[in-house]
């Protein structure tokens, strides 16, 4: 058998190319579960009342007044 038959024995390297679309599935899955955390949160009577009188706040700190939200 001569020698140009045997592939040669190529030395595998291990790399990193996966490792970045990894980190970036890990981010996005904490993306969203923060983002489901806050939509459950803004929702509540208590976050509304609070969102609320900071807008009524910076309205009539800025000379808006009768608005009603």
């Amino acid at each position: 058998m001569s020698l140009a038959l045997v592939p040669a024995r190529r030395s595998r390297k291990r790399t990193d190319r996966g490792a970045a679309t990894a980190e970036y599935a890990v981010t996005i899955v904490a993306a969203c579960g923060l983002s489901g955390i806050l939509i459950a949160l803004f929702k509540s009577p208590a976050m509304m009342t609070l969102l609320k009188a900071i807008i009524n706040y910076a309205l009539k700190a800025a000379g808006v007044d009768g608005v009603q939200i």
